[in-house]
């Protein structure tokens, strides 16, 4: 896997500190999906990796979210009612599978053991939302969560490294739906190890 593609996923697992495999899941004492469409403009930094800016949006309805990292030579699609994730590459009409179990990003379970505190409230991106402490049996971070469930900001840590975002624009207002599907006539493929060299450009070994 690139480091690239490793960015890609540290932005996913950053928002509630997802642990690699998960038994089963609690609930967030807080939603941390947003009910209604919107779309922002994230800075994230993974690790001494420099700061880069990530568009996502959210399909509200059909609970799916739309990620842009640059230097991908795809979009990642995150169905959170399936508990899937996908990286959809235009320039080759392929689908690849992204690794993982447990609760994906935004999702309202949290993985076992997590403890969510609220610690005050915060204002980013001209927007108020609640500040709340996360701990976990190994890591521990920070989220800003506005009332409509929009992670406005998190930060964290556990053994496998540390991050943070922040949204620098929200725009809310209807999403189109064809962006949250995958193209017809595209071809699922596994992970790039063993996939022959420039077939997905950007993620050969």
């Amino acid at each position: 896997m690139t480091k690239r593609l490793f960015l890609a996923l540290s932005f996913s697992s950053l928002l509630v500190l997802a642990l690699p495999e998960v038994a089963r899941a609690e609930r967030s004492p807080v939603p941390l999906r947003p009910s209604r469409d919107v779309a922002v403009v994230y800075r994230v930094q993974s690790g001494r990796q420099p700061p880069q800016t990530v568009p996502a949006a959210w399909l509200a309805a059909a609970q799916r979210v739309r990620l842009e990292p640059p230097g991908l030579p795809g979009w990642v699609l995150a169905d959170l009612g399936a508990g899937q994730a996908q990286m959809v590459v235009d320039a080759t009409r392929m689908v690849v599978p992204l690794p993982g179990k447990g609760p994906l990003p935004l999702s309202d379970e949290l993985p076992p053991g997590t403890r969510m505190i609220r610690a005050g409230s915060d204002s980013v991106a001209g927007l108020r939302c609640e500040v709340w402490t996360v701990t976990q049996r190994q890591g521990e971070g920070s989220l800003c969560v506005t009332p409509d469930g929009l992670v406005l900001r998190a930060s964290g840590r556990h053994p496998g490294g540390e991050g943070s975002l922040e949204a620098l624009q929200v725009t809310y207002g209807p999403q189109d739906p064809a962006r949250f599907q995958v193209p017809p006539g595209y071809q699922a493929v596994a992970l790039p190890q063993g996939l022959p060299p420039g077939l997905i450009p950007g993620l050969g070994k």
